[in-house]
């Protein structure tokens, strides 16, 4: 029976092409992080030292960060979709996923992670002696879903017109 947890060596890290219907996995990084978080209140009562409850009131942008080697004709502005300084007002969202090559060559679609509406927030580089050359690229997403739920927003959420 194959292991049931997820490893780096299973990872893939792929970028949706509107044009191609495909995911084109990008083979550069060796790291991604991301984090999703909700915006919590407490509600304090006067006479109660304790909040007498926490209620949701948001969730915030999806941080992403993607670590891996700089590889000579691939930079940030070609695989990972870091629109140029030009291009700002025309880049149109991407999407992320993070995908279980184990389980995409059993038959599925191995999605672990699918980002939405993401923006590229910009890179790192750098170089050193004796070192392989690092990249990082930051993104923030509108939302996440992972391969066992769709986060989206209920029905009659408020939209931009």
């Amino acid at each position: 029976m194959p292991p049931k947890v997820m490893s780096g060596p299973r990872a893939l890290v792929g970028v949706y092409d509107p044009s191609t219907g495909k995911t084109k996995v990008i083979g550069l990084f060796s790291n991604v992080s991301y984090s999703l978080t909700y915006e919590t209140q407490a509600a304090n009562i006067l006479g109660a030292y304790a909040p007498v409850e926490i209620d949701y009131v948001g969730q915030n942008e999806v941080p992403i960060t993607c670590s891996g080697y700089r590889v000579v004709d691939h930079g940030a502005h070609v695989d990972p979709a870091v629109p140029k300084l030009q291009d700002l007002l025309t880049h149109e969202y991407i999407e992320l996923t993070i995908i279980d090559r184990q389980r995409q060559n059993a038959g599925g679609d191995g999605r672990i992670a699918k980002f939405r509406n993401v923006r590229p927030t910009g890179y790192s580089s750098g170089m050193q002696a004796r070192n392989l050359t690092e990249l990082t690229v930051n993104f923030v997403a509108i939302h996440v879903d992972d391969e066992s739920a769709t986060n989206n927003e209920a029905a009659g959420a408020a939209n931009l017109p």
